[in-house]
């Protein structure tokens, strides 16, 4: 069972890899994460990278670049 401890670092991640990501998607397109992918697609891709050994940066770019090729 999760502790509120495990449960406000999961949530504090998750907005770290949301602004990752949506930086990213600026950076790259000029347009911000939402204009590409809704809430539900978002939150799929923080569990994948979750379960993944790659640094958020990295995931945040092929992310980027997977949608936008």
């Amino acid at each position: 069972m999760e502790t509120m401890h495990q449960v406000n670092e999961i949530n504090n991640l998750r907005i770290v890899f949301i602004e990752t990501l949506s930086r990213q998607f600026i950076a790259i397109t000029g347009c911000g994460i939402y204009a590409y992918l809704n809430p539900v697609t978002i939150n799929e891709l923080f569990n994948q990278y979750m379960a993944s050994n790659v640094p958020i940066n990295a995931y945040a770019r092929q992310c980027v670049r997977n949608v936008v090729a």
